[in-house]
């Protein structure tokens, strides 16, 4: 329903002041356990001088949610799960979820945002799932005015977020914040 309701843009966003460090908080808190059971750590660093943002709570968990359930799905026991959230000037924050003993083949990389895509043999866990999770966190993303790229190589993979601290005025975008 979001996936369509994001491609007919009429996807609403209700607006709140949030507390970076309070929303990681409480959306890794939800993941312990499924850590603790494949052995895999987390690690989060944020930044003493984060700011409120003016965003979508429920948008922000989704997205959050999604990039921490395929870091789960993809990470080998014993390997580590990173989150970490900076101010990236005035008008940002950027949030990475980087995952480690794992990395996207090159030609994946061009794909890993496209509907119904999934890396092939990727789910160590054998969780499934519809190939549209990435997507919609593409789509949710670029809703709140901000920006997802992915990097993979040397053991790891980053997923990148730029979002902005204040929603964007209608038809600006995230290039004019800075």
């Amino acid at each position: 329903m979001d996936f369509q309701r994001l491609n007919a843009d009429a996807y609403t966003l209700n607006l709140d002041k949030i507390q970076p460090p309070d929303w990681v908080a409480q959306v890794t808190h939800g993941f312990q356990a499924r850590l603790q059971t494949r052995q895999i750590r987390l690690q989060v660093n944020l930044a003493d001088n984060l700011p409120a943002l003016v965003s979508d709570i429920t948008t922000l968990n989704r997205v959050l949610t999604e990039l921490l359930s395929n870091a789960c799905k993809y990470s080998p026991s014993g390997e580590q799960i990173l989150v970490e959230v900076a101010p990236l000037n005035e008008q940002q924050i950027q949030l990475s979820v980087c995952n480690t003993g794992v990395e996207i083949a090159a030609e994946e990389l061009a794909r890993i945002f496209d509907p119904f895509y999934r890396v092939p043999q990727g789910d160590r866990w054998q969780q499934g799932g519809t190939g549209l999770g990435l997507s919609l966190v593409k789509k949710m993303v670029a809703v709140l005015g901000g920006s997802i790229q992915v990097k993979s190589g040397s053991g790891e993979t980053c997923f990148t977020l730029r979002l902005p601290i204040q929603p964007p005025e209608p038809g600006q975008r995230l290039s004019e914040l800075g």
